[in-house]
């Protein structure tokens, strides 16, 4: 930004929108509000209020490293550390993955099941999907394992965020450790992007999203191969796997790795009509 003594809030929208515009970001003048309600802590209503009020050098200074940061690639969402799911905003930094909405599809799934006891989301990462399951009321018994205990971290503290005391996360190599209990439902969006095609994704993914919630640093079929080796020793009768996918090429294999385990499966399209979930069971 160019020095100026009096930088008015819509002079700061105005300047950052064409700033971040000439930067090629998407939805500019949107992300250039959201920056300022979080420095503010303000609703995005509130700033039409106070359109002429200026920004202490302070605010200015940080909203000034915000934008320094995003044009550097880094995902807004980082940023303001906080990322919405289902319609809740859940705590995120670069120990976690950014919560899609195309993900949302596992929770509309698991609303489709009945008499569910017990839960286990494999790879929570920021928990948005285990506490999305207890926040809307699918299941009482629910866990959630990660390799990593920085994610873990701020899966805790999404929970007490919105006062969840009973799901239970633990420490858990998936791939190498074997489960000591079975469940009702097992739900997952794992590690599925194949190594050699992590040159492929965009910058502020490959950048600055954990590279092990994206790749398991393989063909990205290793997770696939450990539900379907392991389904008989973690589901219990009448139970499933609901499981995110994302590659139409590899689909087909995907699929065959559960028929050949003599597992039944289903796939759900996402709202862009893309193959996003896929369901196994006996």
């Amino acid at each position: 930004m160019k020095k100026d003594d009096y930088w008015t809030i819509l002079k700061i929208i105005l300047w950052t929108t064409k700033y971040f515009q000439t930067n090629k970001i998407k939805n500019a003048r949107l992300e250039v509000e959201w920056f300022l309600c979080h420095v503010l802590s303000c609703k995005r209503i509130d700033l039409y209020l106070q359109f002429e009020n200026i920004l202490n050098e302070n605010k200015l200074n940080i909203f000034k490293s915000m934008i320094t940061r995003r044009v550097s690639g880094e995902p807004f969402q980082y940023i303001i550390e906080k990322g919405t799911f289902y319609g809740r905003d859940f705590i995120v930094n670069s120990n976690v993955l950014i919560p899609r909405p195309e993900t949302e599809l596992i929770i509309d799934r698991v609303k489709e099941k009945k008499g569910i006891t017990s839960i286990l989301d494999v790879g929570t990462g920021s928990g948005c999907i285990a506490i999305t399951c207890f926040l809307e009321k699918l299941c009482n018994d629910i866990s959630a394992i990660d390799i990593s205990n920085e994610a873990l971290n701020v899966a805790k503290k999404n929970a007490a965020h919105y006062n969840v005391t009973s799901i239970k996360f633990k420490l858990h190599d998936f791939l190498n450790d074997n489960l000591n209990k079975k469940f009702d439902m097992i739900l997952s969006n794992p590690p599925y992007i194949e190594l050699q095609q992590m040159k492929n994704l965009p910058n502020d993914v490959k950048k600055f999203e954990p590279h092990i919630a994206l790749t398991d640093n393989k063909d990205g079929l290793s997770f696939y191969n450990k539900f379907a080796n392991s389904f008989n020793n973690m589901i219990n009768p009448n139970g499933c796997l609901i499981l995110e996918i994302n590659d139409k090429i590899k689909l087909k294999k995907i699929i065959n790795i559960f028929h050949t385990k003599n597992l039944q499966t289903n796939v759900f399209k996402d709202l862009q009509n893309d193959n996003r979930v896929l369901e196994i069971y006996k």
